[in-house]
């Protein structure tokens, strides 16, 4: 039974904001997430959604204390008001060293992939060794998309040819055209992008062939270092929790199989 010392303690410290109220609603958070970076957020016919809008809102479900409000921006605009300390909290960024507004980053949300996926024709000939079976290959990137040194350094060598055309839906299509052999994308976006087109891809008997991981990186929630609410400590910690309970429940692979199959 709790002590009519350490009650009035609890109701004065949640009353000063120190932590969040036990007695009335929960407090509000907000977090800011990218509003184009399909599969994992973005809005869609005015809704905000995602394999990080999912994940974020499972993981708030075990926060009772705490009411979390997840709103789209554009990426940069986003990183301004972070780094203004204009918003909490943004996902879903890698660790960067050339942003120390940041402190601190969350627990792991995710790890996303750049791999390379090329056409069965191309496959048929034994590739085991990257990039040198891959000699002579016309691998077709996205226009803009910070590509892997793996893949940057056999290309600037002349080992291999890229050819960049505008997303992921593009690059498919030019793949199962065979007008480029192989495409590096991030597996979740070019497996999102195939769901959507797979209609129109099988009229070419055409499968999505993955063949290596050029490279990964860890993402995560960025708390802003100029915002300092009083419940900022509590909540990074409970949010931390409950994504770690999350992933050794096995219901972080479940939401993450539904947007990777």
């Amino acid at each position: 039974m709790r002590s009519p010392i350490r009650a009035r303690l609890c109701l004065s410290l949640a009353l000063l904001g120190v932590l969040p109220s036990a007695f009335g609603a929960p407090q509000t958070v907000i977090l800011y997430g990218d509003d184009d970076y399909a599969p994992y957020s973005y809005v869609e016919n005015g809704v905000f959604k995602g394999m990080y809008i999912d994940i974020l809102r499972e993981a708030a479900s075990q926060m009772p204390a705490y009411r979390l409000v997840l709103q789209p921006r554009p990426w940069k605009r986003g990183l301004a008001a972070l780094e203004q300390g204009r918003v909490f909290g943004l996902f879903p960024p890698g660790r960067k060293t050339e942003r120390p507004y940041v402190q601190p980053y969350s627990a792991m949300l995710y790890r996303e992939s750049v791999v390379l996926f090329c056409h069965d024709e191309v496959m048929r000939t034994p590739r085991a060794h990257f990039p040198q079976d891959f000699a002579g290959l016309r691998i077709g990137v996205n226009a803009g998309f910070l590509l892997s040194e793996k893949l940057m350094a056999p290309a600037r060598q002349g080992v291999l040819q890229l050819e960049a055309a505008k997303g992921n839906e593009a690059n498919l299509k030019k793949l199962a055209l065979r007008r480029i052999d192989c495409y590096a994308s991030d597996r979740a976006a070019a497996r999102h992008t195939a769901r959507l087109l797979q209609d129109e891809l099988a009229r070419y008997h055409f499968r999505l062939h993955e063949v290596l991981e050029l490279s990964s990186e860890a993402t995560y929630i960025a708390y802003s270092a100029h915002s300092q609410p009083a419940y900022k400590a509590d909540f990074i910690e409970k949010m931390n929790a409950a994504l770690l309970a999350l992933r050794q429940s096995g219901e972080l692979a479940r939401i993450e199989h539904t947007y990777l199959r």
